[in-house]
């Protein structure tokens, strides 16, 4: 299951119907929060049976923190201002709860099963920002959301291993796949807006930073024109480009082509061609597939 889950349906930056018989907000949280505490529950009671029988069991103070940042996300995605939530988005909110909960319970080092699809070299990449060697044999592209906690860890604990690991073999690429919604979006466009004055990867690992430091603020503008600011961009062309959605067609294309891939929620990946759709896993997962591909190549 993936960790986090995008409505195929919806395009990001059209307004998301309503239901006059909507819950509102408050109702809302309190049905995720109940869920949420629900699979706590389920979940503890399902890992002490496991645990008897198994010595690669989770121990229920994991459990609570995996639920509590379960919350948070989900929380966090619902629209602020207390207005009218439809109940195909509460159910969305609550499904996602479930795959993140459930792909996080037990950490795993079994390789991630690819799809079929093969995607020709070079058209999963596109001209999307990369770091590494621009002519590496290895090719892995990210689709994430700069909201996505798990996309977060994955930039923190796992891209520095590759990319120190394997300077010269591989080459990362980032695309976006904005899944929570506005400020997700903005984010995103952000990250373009910044690569105009060739600071992409300066504003990537700023909003990258937010999430490691728990930063409250909502990705506004204002927030994100002051990104801009930190990282010494001129703020006024940035501010213009952020406010004119420059580049809105440019992150739906992103989000379309991850949605054609077959990914539905973030982190996901396209590993020379190979889409691989459960995308939050550790370092050995990755280094296994690299070594494979360099394999294929007759290259280490």
């Amino acid at each position: 299951m993936p960790e986090n889950t995008a409505d195929p349906n919806a395009d990001i930056g059209s307004p998301s119907a309503s239901n006059s018989s909507s819950p509102r907000l408050p109702v809302v949280i309190a049905i995720i929060i109940f869920t949420v505490f629900l699979l706590t529950w389920l979940f503890t009671t399902l890992l002490g049976d496991l645990g008897a029988k198994s010595d690669n069991s989770v121990s229920k103070d994991d459990v609570r923190r995996i639920v509590e940042e379960v919350v948070g996300t989900q929380i966090a995605a619902v629209p602020a201002g207390g207005g009218n939530v439809s109940s195909q988005q509460v159910q969305q909110l609550i499904d996602r709860a479930v795959g993140t909960a459930v792909a996080s319970l037990v950490p795993t080092t079994t390789p991630i099963p690819p799809t079929p699809t093969i995607i020709p070299r070079g058209v999963a990449e596109g001209s999307a920002p990369f770091r590494g060697a621009a002519d590496a044999p290895v090719v892995i592209v990210e689709f994430a959301d700069f909201q996505c906690t798990y996309c977060g860890r994955w930039y923190q604990q796992t891209l520095p291993r590759i990319l120190e690991t394997y300077p010269n073999q591989v080459k990362f690429v980032y695309r976006h796949f904005p899944i929570f919604g506005d400020d997700s979006l903005r984010a995103a466009m952000a990250a373009d807006c910044a690569n105009d004055q060739s600071k992409f990867w300066e504003m990537h690992d700023r909003l990258f930073a937010r999430l490691e430091n728990q930063e409250q603020a909502p990705l506004s503008e204002d927030t994100l024109v002051g990104y801009a600011q930190e990282l010494g961009l001129d703020t006024r062309s940035f501010g213009e480009c952020l406010s004119s959605q420059k580049y809105l067609n440019n992150v739906n294309n992103d989000r379309q082509t991850a949605l054609s891939y077959g990914l539905q929620g973030t982190p996901g990946f396209v590993i020379d061609g190979v889409v691989y759709t459960r995308g939050a896993q550790p370092f050995e997962v990755f280094d296994s597939i690299i070594k494979n591909e360099l394999a294929k190549t007759g290259t280490s």
